[in-house]
């Protein structure tokens, strides 16, 4: 097996030199989490480089126009609820759109997060390989890895430390059983907490999956599983067509039937049958 360092370097050439002295040195780290078939490192790198921008991106990057800013943490899209007239004094200001979103100016999220201090939304905001955000996550990660990273949060990007964290969430969302079974939809949900990105990050999968077990397709050397079995006899008797082999494995067909399933329920079109499809598909079972 390729070691990961061999394809950071081939993916992502221009990736911060933090993170490529992190790879370099971290066999032995990522063998000690298990990840030690191709399956289970190719859908860590393909977590990891979407999270970082193919390694570019040390912090979360909060210097929003006011569009963007309302668009990704406006009324409706975001419990910060920011409104036009707030927009003025966060754009391009990124500890102040920091404190209004994940500090005390949005009271769920940072309790959600454990910011309990002025300036700890910007202070703890995304960072490193899997972007830690928090100050809760930030002591917790730290003391799983026996680093003060609630005290010193530079830390998590940190070329000895930066995969640290990342492995052990990694490892506490049960992950590598999702890479065995090649459940992208699940890894996606358990690192961001949502689908952001999913056709991305599937994309920057089968880029380092090409790389990394050329000689078969990923779904063919992934695990059955009864979920996925579950989703193919669903879809059948929904009266997918041509009818789906039920043998745990998602693969194009299934892929197709879950895109399928999606335009006849009027929902987003990817292929990844997450939580909302899977509920709407449980539905029009009862239905």
């Amino acid at each position: 097996m390729l070691r990961a360092i061999d394809i950071v370097t081939r993916i992502a050439p221009h990736a911060n030199d933090a993170y490529v002295r992190a790879f370099a040195d971290g066999d032995a780290l990522l063998a000690q989490h298990d990840l030690t078939t191709p399956l289970r490192l190719s859908h860590f790198l393909a977590q990891a480089l979407h999270e970082t921008g193919r390694g570019t991106v040390l912090w979360e990057n909060l210097a929003y126009s006011a569009p963007r800013i309302l668009a990704v943490f406006g009324v409706g899209n975001h419990s910060a609820a920011i409104r036009p007239e707030e927009t003025a004094a966060l754009a391009y200001n990124p500890p102040a759109l920091a404190e209004r979103v994940y500090g005390l100016g949005n009271p769920h999220k940072s309790a959600e997060l454990g910011n309990t201090s002025p300036g700890d939304g910007y202070k703890y905001r995304g960072g490193g390989v899997l972007q830690t955000t928090g100050r809760a996550n930030y002591r917790r990660m730290g003391q799983k890895c026996g680093l003060d990273l609630e005290t010193q949060p530079d830390l998590v990007v940190a070329p000895a430390h930066a995969l640290e964290p990342a492995l052990q969430e990694w490892t506490e969302g049960n992950l590598n059983a999702a890479a065995d079974r090649n459940d992208i939809a699940t890894i996606t949900r358990t690192i961001n907490g949502g689908y952001n990105g999913a056709q991305e990050r599937k994309e920057l999968f089968d880029e380092i999956w090409a790389i990394a077990a050329p000689d078969a397709p990923a779904w063919q050397t992934a695990d059955a599983h009864d979920d996925t079995a579950w989703l193919q006899q669903s879809l059948n008797t929904l009266g997918a067509n041509p009818p789906l082999t039920v043998d745990g494995k998602a693969g194009p067909a299934t892929t197709s039937a879950v895109k399928w399933f999606q335009a006849l329920a009027g929902l987003t079109v990817d292929g990844a049958a997450g939580e909302i499809t899977r509920a709407a598909i449980r539905q029009r079972l009862a239905a």
